[in-house]
């Protein structure tokens, strides 16, 4: 099944559709006032981390994919790197500016968790590849929740002293792929065929993944509501007026999915390594964007605005972007 323009386009538009019940509601006054972080909280640490455990056991271990993931690992960090570096060099005379904080940390973190995961369900719908991407982008975003722990929070306080290594290491996400991975490691089949059919064990473990499955599943509805509610509640005005949003925007969704381009289009890897990397990395600013500003004393307002302009223009720049790196370097799924 090979992947189209239209594919990119339809998948990212319907899945902004899912955020229209969240708007709707919230407009309505129908929601309590901290709808939104109550069912961010679920996702994050019990939705996402289900997610992560169960795309792990989407197939058994295979010593090639286990070397795409270092690969993938490898390939996230770099280009995070790479846009760290950029924008602490654009904004080196404005880096104490608590809004040009906001905009470092919206132009490098990506939203691959509540966005890109269901966005990689969606349009890989089908596709054989499916068990692969899913492990490789459980693998990203590992490496997504340590950077956002050490230079996300550098990046939004200045101060390195506020980096917290039990923060990383107690991460649900963190330990969601830890669990994930020795599992995939260890276990000589995924969990719900490790027992002899029939069998007590085999209905045990068979309940047990469909209930982690199910929990897994309601990533995608319910962190577009949270994108929905919040769309809701910002001015209008400030959301299409801040020319810092737009700046922000354009580093998040334009430079770095093509530095992401660039540093997997020539590589000896597999083209699911480069899709899972580019389309993960493609998205807009991470949700964290404003928990880290109201967290760490930010422009909290600010930051929801980047987020949210973000997620709409998205609809533009990731289908014409994946025409660059399908079109331009004819990257195949093999």
């Amino acid at each position: 099944m090979k992947i189209e323009f239209i594919d990119v386009l339809i998948t990212v538009i319907f899945l902004l559709v899912l955020a229209l019940p969240g708007f709707i509601f919230a407009k309505l006054k129908l929601l309590p006032e901290k709808t939104a972080e109550a069912i961010s909280t679920i996702v994050l640490y019990c939705c996402q981390s289900a997610l992560l455990i169960s795309s792990f056991q989407e197939r058994a271990f295979d010593p090639a994919i286990g070397l795409n993931i270092v690969w993938v690992m490898l390939l996230s960090v770099i280009v995070h790197m790479c846009m760290f570096l950029i924008l602490k060099l654009v904004f080196i005379r404005k880096s104490t500016e608590t809004k040009i904080r906001v905009v470092k940390y919206a132009g490098v973190f990506a939203n691959c968790g509540f966005m890109g995961f269901p966005f990689l369900q969606s349009l890989f719908r089908g596709n054989a590849a499916l068990s692969e991407i899913m492990i490789y982008g459980a693998a990203l975003i590992a490496v997504f929740n340590v950077l956002n722990w050490t230079f996300g929070v550098y990046i939004i306080t200045g101060d390195r002293k506020l980096v917290s290594p039990k923060k990383i290491l107690l991460n649900p996400v963190i330990i969601s792929v830890v669990i994930g991975l020795l599992m995939f490691f260890l276990l000589p089949a995924p969990l719900e065929r490790l027992a002899a059919d029939g069998t007590l064990a085999d209905k045990i473990l068979t309940k047990l993944a469909a209930s982690v499955n199910y929990i897994a599943a309601m990533v995608t509805p319910a962190s577009m509501i949270v994108v929905g509610i919040r769309l809701a509640n910002v001015n209008v005005k400030q959301l299409f007026m801040d020319k810092w949003s737009y700046v922000s925007a354009a580093f998040k969704l334009v430079v770095m999915p093509l530095i992401a381009i660039l540093v997997v289009a020539f590589l000896p890897v597999a083209g699911t390594v480069k899709y899972t990397v580019f389309f993960l990395l493609s998205m807009p600013s991470a949700t964290g964007t404003a928990m880290f500003a109201v967290k760490f004393g930010g422009d909290s307002d600010f930051a929801s605005v980047c987020v949210l302009l973000s997620t709409l223009l998205s609809v533009i720049t990731i289908p014409l972007l994946f025409l660059v790196i399908n079109g331009i370097f004819g990257i195949s799924m093999v």
